[in-house]
């Protein structure tokens, strides 16, 4: 995946957090059809800016 993405365009969809941040370069967190937090996969999981989001990321819900 790593390889294609230089000349491709790519969505993933998964629940799987260990793919996402190992994989991607940005993430979105969606929530309920909305987008709650779209940033680099780094600041997501690192650095979330919402509480939802954070809550999430470390397996409060979900």
């Amino acid at each position: 995946m790593k390889q294609l993405r230089s000349n491709y365009t790519m969505v993933m969809v998964t629940h799987n957090m260990q793919q996402a941040s190992r994989i991607s370069e940005y993430t979105a967190f969606f929530h309920l059809g909305h987008v709650i937090e779209y940033n680099s996969t780094d600041e997501i999981f690192t650095n979330p800016k919402g509480k939802l989001t954070e809550d999430y990321i470390q397996g409060s819900f979900g």
